[in-house]
C-alpha cells in the first residue's frame, strides 16, 4: 500500500468546503471541527475506524489524513446518492482503498457487524444518537474513542446526559461551534 497523498486529500477537503460555501448545501463538520477530528485521530492512532454518516466524505477524509499505514475506515451511509458523491471524493483524494463505504442504515449495520473499532465517529440524524449509543459502546474496544458531532444542539440533551453519566465511558463535551463530544471506553 502506497503512502497517502496528504496534499491531495487536503485539496479535496478544500473543494468540498468551497462547494458548501457556494450554496451546494449538505452539512459538513467544517474546517474548525474537522481539524479537531484530525487531531483526535492523530492522538488515538486507530487501526480500525467506524464512521456513522458518511455524507459527502468530508469527515472521513479528515480522519483518513491522520491514519497510519495499514489503518482502515468503515463508513456507513444510508442515502445511496450521497454515498456515491462520497465515493467520488474518496477516489479524487486517493483514499478509496482504505475506506469501505457501506450503504445501509446505521442501526442495522451496528446490529449485524461483528467488528471492534478503535474509534467511532457519529454524525447521523440527531434523533438517532441515543438509540445508537449502546451499540457504539459495544463496538468499541476498551480504550476506544467515540466522537459525536453537534452535541450542543438542544435535541441532544438526553444524549449528552447519557454519555456523561454512562458507567463505561469517560466523556467530555467540547464547546466548539455546535459541540463535539469525545468519550473513552473504560474497563
Amino acid at each position: 500500500m502506497a503512502m497517502l497523498n496528504i496534499e491531495k486529500i487536503t485539496s479535496v477537503l478544500r473543494g468540498i468546503e468551497q462547494q458548501v460555501e457556494r450554496g451546494n448545501y449538505f452539512p459538513i463538520i467544517g474546517p474548525v471541527k474537522g481539524e479537531l477530528l484530525y487531531l483526535v485521530t492523530l492522538l488515538i492512532r486507530p487501526k480500525h475506524v467506524l464512521e456513522l454518516g458518511t455524507g459527502l466524505g468530508y469527515s472521513g477524509l479528515q480522519i483518513a489524513r491522520a491514519l497510519r499505514y495499514g489503518a482502515r475506515i468503515t463508513t456507513v451511509e444510508e442515502d445511496e446518492a450521497i454515498a456515491e458523491i462520497a465515493i467520488q471524493n474518496f477516489r479524487k483524494a486517493g483514499v478509496e482503498r482504505i475506506i469501505n463505504v457501506i450503504m445501509e442504515e446505521a442501526g442495522e449495520f451496528i446490529e449485524r457487524d461483528q467488528s471492534l473499532y478503535d474509534m467511532i465517529f457519529m454524525d447521523v440524524e440527531k434523533h438517532r444518537y441515543l438509540q445508537l449509543l449502546e451499540g457504539c459502546i459495544a463496538k468499541l474496544r476498551i480504550g476506544g474513542v467515540l466522537v459525536a458531532d453537534n452535541v450542543l444542539r438542544s435535541e441532544l440533551r438526553s444524549f449528552r446526559q447519557a454519555i456523561l453519566k454512562h458507567p463505561k465511558l469517560v466523556s467530555s463535551i467540547i464547546h466548539l461551534e455546535d459541540g463535539v463530544s469525545v468519550s473513552v471506553k473504560k474497563d
